[in-house]
């Protein structure tokens, strides 16, 4: 099976797809198309958006902006550009992204080591990467998004269109839980479920087994992030 008609059978044969990657482990076509589709979207929107509506959407909403007397207010305003948004932004996709896949592939390791899993790193690696590529289907509604745009003066939210922020909540930009909500979206309850799915083809555990594993630090960087995002 080559990958991607083991893509295509993460959609309807996942269990098939996770046996043909426990027997012959490899991660570079869902880790590119994550990482080189999510890096185009981002320089798409950031070359297009009406930058100055944009920083005014953004600081306009952070309190701790608005407490700032205006001379500083002004500064900060000033050095936030499109520049900096774009550079920083594809910056944190190519670093951040395999960074947060490694990290979770050694809690795997970590996890199938104690155990008693018989699996290395590069297994869980591959897991981590397959099971991501829901993450495609925010890209491709934030394509359509871009392309449908009536003006330049897109939201950030465009880039997940997906998000339980964007389908119902609407929590303004700048605020302290809205990246919370924009994260909490359909792509990530589908890698989370297609996780379990992986963890028990290659284990051979038990569903109560897989779920945990699979949801562990998924239920604990949430919980971590309300509690700041609420506080």
């Amino acid at each position: 099976m080559n990958d991607l008609s083991v893509a295509a059978s993460l959609a309807t044969a996942p269990v098939s797809a996770f046996t043909e990657l426990r027997e012959r482990p490899r991660f570079l076509l869902p880790l590119f198309a994550v990482v080189l589709s999510s890096v185009i979207v981002i320089a798409w929107y950031y070359s297009v958006v009406d930058i100055d509506w944009l920083k005014e959407l953004i600081f306009s909403n952070n309190p701790d902006v608005q407490k700032l007397p205006p001379d500083q207010r002004a500064a900060a305003m000033n050095f936030v550009g499109r520049n900096t948004m774009l550079f920083g932004s594809v910056f944190g996709v190519l670093v951040g992204v395999p960074f947060v896949y490694v990290l979770t592939a050694l809690y795997y390791l970590v996890a199938a080591k104690i155990t008693k899993v018989p699996l290395g790193f590069k297994h869980w690696f591959t897991l981590v990467c397959w099971v991501s590529l829901p993450g495609l289907l925010s890209t491709v509604a934030a394509v359509i998004a871009l392309l449908l745009r009536d003006n330049n003066q897109i939201a950030p939210g465009v880039l997940q269109p997906l998000s339980l922020n964007e389908l119902w909540l609407h929590v303004p930009m700048g605020t302290k839980s809205q990246p919370f909500f924009e994260a909490l979206n359909i792509p990530a309850i589908l890698s989370c479920v297609l996780a379990i799915i992986g963890v028990r083809t290659w284990t051979q555990r038990s569903w109560l087994y897989s779920s945990t594993v699979a949801l562990l630090p998924v239920v604990l960087l949430y919980g971590i992030w309300a509690f700041f995002a609420f506080r």
